[in-house]
């Protein structure tokens, strides 16, 4: 009798710790699938840098967002192409903190064309043709560290550049609406002494731009145009129209001229000693991937 009630609770004993094994064997093989997923998706979806040095360069990282691109109020003839727009970034996307200074230039290309030369000044007297070639010219370099998957070198898009220059403000300009504090942050006619400054002299807005107004009109790579009405999203507009967008003023502008919002534009085939480009990283639009 005693004999037989040891040998069922044997049975018992054994059978619950069989039973709690199992449980233990499910528990880890749970956990060890979550994790490997957990790692999976960390090792596919890493997290952009804040920040990418190229050459010497900071470029800085821009997040996906939406803002109001544009000037309120502006007349009927006018509106289509400065009137007011919803505007989302989706995606990510790299812009120097100062404009392509020469010395950057002239490590690439074979021609300096700026009537004010130093290497610590931006390159200026090039056309929109030739700021696309340096950056073409980038991209053909090859295991070039740091620049994420499927990103480029290019020009920025009009809405990304005023999408940064803007920097979260809804003003005239990144620092307000009174123009008599536009010296402290780019050089222009009052303060320019007839040329071009070297860059990242003066302050920067929110993000750590420099120059964002002043020193050099900036080409992107829109076509001037009416702006479609409604919602946008990732606009780059007019890829095919040659008569293409400056942004930021220059060193000979009035401060009219560097508002956030205010549009320039000149033929691809336009040089002069106040325009040059700030260099963007970011994912190609669909417009300029050749097929």
């Amino acid at each position: 009798m005693f004999a037989e009630i040891l040998k069922e609770g044997f049975f018992k004993v054994v059978s619950i710790a069989a039973c709690n094994s199992f449980k233990t064997i499910l528990l880890l093989f749970f956990w060890g699938m979550g994790f490997t997923a957990w790692l999976i998706a960390k090792k596919s979806v890493s997290p952009l840098p804040e920040s990418i040095k190229f050459e010497g360069l900071k470029m800085i990282r821009v997040k996906p967002g939406s803002f109001t691109m544009g000037t309120a109020g502006m007349p009927p003839r006018a509106e289509p192409y400065e009137g007011l727009r919803k505007v989302t970034i989706s995606k990510a996307f790299y812009l120097a903190e100062t404009e392509t200074t020469q010395a950057m230039w002239n490590r690439h290309m074979k021609i300096n064309p700026s009537r004010f030369t130093s290497p610590s000044l931006p390159i200026e007297g090039i056309t929109w043709q030739e700021a696309m070639e340096f950056c073409e010219k980038l991209n053909q370099i090859e295991n070039i560290p740091l620049i994420p998957d499927g990103m480029v070198f290019r020009l920025p898009s009009e809405a990304e550049w005023e999408y940064a220059a803007r920097a979260g403000s809804t003003t005239t300009f990144f620092f307000g609406d009174n123009s008599d504090f536009l010296t402290k942050y780019a050089w222009i006619s009052d303060n320019a002494e007839g040329s071009t400054k070297s860059i990242g002299l003066l302050e920067p807005n929110k993000l750590g731009f420099l120059d964002i107004y002043g020193n050099v009109r900036e080409w992107c790579l829109d076509g001037y145009g009416a702006r479609p009405s409604g919602k946008l999203v990732d606009p780059m507009l007019g890829w095919t129209n040659m008569d293409k967008v400056n942004r930021g003023g220059s060193w000979d502008s009035c401060e009219a001229c560097c508002e956030t919002a205010k549009r320039m534009n000149y033929g691809e085939n336009y040089q002069s000693s106040d325009i040059g480009f700030r260099l963007t990283i970011g994912y190609p639009f669909p417009q300029m991937i050749k097929k």
